[in-house]
């Protein structure tokens, strides 16, 4: 049988939840669909760490999201981990910066290649799954119902507006479909006349057993931003000439309060699921985090960790209807700010719906 809802929500990734939690919250009924489990990809696999610095228009949604964990932490009585007080984080590079001196008094641990880093006070570090846990938790709470091994395999229509989406386990029909599948949005939407502008970008990161020694502060390479802008999307003759761009690196670590160290990061744009190039990420990662904090050389690694964050061609997520295709909204195209947008990303996504407004600079169709 077909289950009828206000909206379903394709994807279990923390835009996905939130999106479903703050719909639940004002009375729409909800049902969200995810093919594996919630946050079984970006958004369980990430860093961790809530940063900006934010383009302009994401500065509102990135400040919102900060006020919607930290009411979430309290609501939840602290049961998954959260810096209530900023913890920081070291911008390696950056113009400006400290002296040696004064880098030398905010990280001891420091190696002699990092010569120069500004510091970016208000980072936080959170656990990212289980924030999606508690906010797919409320979700409930308010009445949506999360569907978690489902996969959605095509758009029901009925003339251009879209009417639902059929699964592996039947149809559903909704009033809104919202596309919350990063880096696989396009597949979902492939039926429609537009083409989904985000594509996967695979990221290593180590994660190793409690060091013996404490970081002050994360430290994170401040080119990072200027990696993603560099990355392109390989051709079919890359493929045949063997020319496919090998992953970049930029630097980070950061250490949670157990002590493990998290050390990454690669970028590549990838078109598989599969763990591509594992060797050659894990190696560049391992050597640019032993010149920012030699010490780690000799910490035990505990684990690979690897994902594809959805990545716009503009930096910035698509948030609104998707042109020409009445009954279709993107919430898509985060890239590595996936868990630092996401709570405030799924509250604004949600307000579009309910009739509050887009913001126009976000609107899928200035790709048109």
């Amino acid at each position: 049988m077909t289950r009828t809802v206000d909206v379903v929500v394709v994807g279990g990734g923390i835009i996905g939840v939130a999106t479903a939690r703050f719909l639940a919250e004002a009375g729409a009924t909800v049902e969200l669909i995810e093919r594996d489990g919630l946050a079984s990809h970006a958004s369980g696999r990430n860093q961790g760490l809530l940063i900006g610095p934010h383009p302009p228009e994401m500065v509102p949604i990135a400040a919102r999201g900060v006020q919607l964990y930290g009411d979430l932490h309290d609501r939840n009585d602290g049961a998954f981990f959260l810096d209530r007080e900023p913890h920081g984080c070291l911008m390696v590079g950056a113009e400006d910066g400290l002296s040696p001196e004064e880098l030398a008094e905010r990280e001891p641990l420091l190696g002699p290649a990092v010569t120069s880093a500004a510091f970016e006070p208000d980072a936080r570090r959170i656990d990212p799954g289980a924030a999606v846990a508690a906010l797919a938790a409320e979700a409930r709470t308010h009445g949506a119902v999360i569907s978690t091994g489902v996969a959605v395999r095509e758009l029901l229509r009925s003339g251009e507006r879209v009417t639902g989406v059929l699964t592996d386990d039947g149809p559903r029909a909704a009033g809104t479909v919202v596309v919350a599948a990063g880096p696989w949005a396009w597949q979902v939407c492939r039926s429609t006349g537009f083409d989904v502008p985000v594509r996967g970008v695979r990221g290593w990161l180590v994660v190793t057993r409690p060091a013996p020694f404490r970081l002050r502060h994360a430290i994170e390479d401040a080119s990072w931003s200027a990696t993603k802008k560099g990355l392109t999307t390989p051709t079919v003759a890359d493929y045949a000439d063997g020319t496919v761009t090998p992953p970049a690196i930029a630097g980070l670590v950061q250490q949670d309060g157990a002590g493990r160290l998290l050390l990454g990061a690669s970028l590549q744009t990838s078109g598989t699921d599969h763990a591509e190039n594992q060797a050659e990420a894990v190696a560049a990662v391992c050597r640019r985090a032993a010149e920012l904090v030699p010490a780690v050389r000799a910490v035990p690694v505990a684990e690979l960790r690897t994902c594809r964050r959805p990545l716009s061609a503009d930096g910035l997520p698509l948030h609104g209807p998707v042109p020409g295709t009445p009954g279709l909204v993107l919430a898509v195209g985060h890239g590595s700010q996936g868990i630092t947008w996401g709570a405030g990303s799924g509250e604004a996504v949600a307000a579009g719906i309910l009739g509050h407004g887009w913001e126009p600079r976000l609107l899928p169709d200035r790709f048109i």
